[in-house]
């Protein structure tokens, strides 16, 4: 089984999933940890039952994103100078993980 972009709700101590390879990303509900749904990139060969979405194409995990965060700016931490941020540009970059 290939690796999969995936949402997961974070271990109860706050920890990232056995299943997930690279995580952390687009997070959702950011500030209350036993609840917060990240996304990332599972592990090769890893039991998905434990995932909250599974996404088959980046189309849909724009859709998912765009439920709780939309375009707007951000602050580049290193200019730190304010930025456009695109919920498709950064999706594409999560979807990038897989090659």
């Amino acid at each position: 089984m290939a690796k999969k972009i995936i949402s997961y709700k974070l271990n109860e101590d706050g920890t990232i999933p056995d299943f997930v390879g690279d995580g952390g990303y687009l997070a959702k509900d950011a500030n209350d940890t036993p609840n917060m749904v990240c996304m990332g990139v599972s592990k090769d060969g890893a039991d998905l039952s434990g995932v909250v979405t599974e996404f088959a194409d980046e189309a849909s995990a724009v859709t998912y994103v765009e439920t709780y965060l939309s375009d707007s700016t951000t602050i580049d931490p290193v200019t730190n100078e304010e930025r456009v941020f695109v919920v498709a540009d950064a999706v594409a970059d999560l979807f990038a993980k897989l090659a």
